[in-house]
């Protein structure tokens, strides 16, 4: 027996509360994997510097920053003691970390307006 679909009441807007959840969490499945993705490329190059004469350059490291690894470059900078002494790491990457959680914030609210 089929029935009718519901009219009114709290089941009308259940679709797009299920849009947004499965937005958000691919959206923090995402952030996950480029943190993940920033910090094994700062183990990597670590793990370079002692053993092989190819490196990842600096730029590099800014560029992941950009797309979303802010957050894991800048644990690996602290956990493996690199890139340190570098200007462009210890003053770019923070920067660009606090840039992407005020841009996060901000469209976080302007979307829950």
């Amino acid at each position: 027996m089929l029935l009718p679909p519901q009219t009114g009441g709290l089941g009308t807007n259940d679709h797009k509360i299920n849009k947004f959840n499965t937005e958000m969490i691919v959206t923090i499945c995402s952030f996950v994997l480029i943190t993940i993705i920033g910090l094994v490329a700062m183990a990597i190059d670590k793990l370079r510097k002692k053993h092989s004469p190819w490196r990842i350059p600096t730029f590099a490291f800014l560029g992941l920053s950009l797309i979303g690894a802010s957050l894991g470059i800048l644990l690996g900078m602290l956990m493996f003691r690199h890139k340190l002494n570098t200007k462009w790491m210890t003053i770019g990457v923070p920067v660009i970390l606090v840039a992407q959680i005020i841009a996060v914030i901000l469209l976080y609210e302007k979307i829950m307006i």
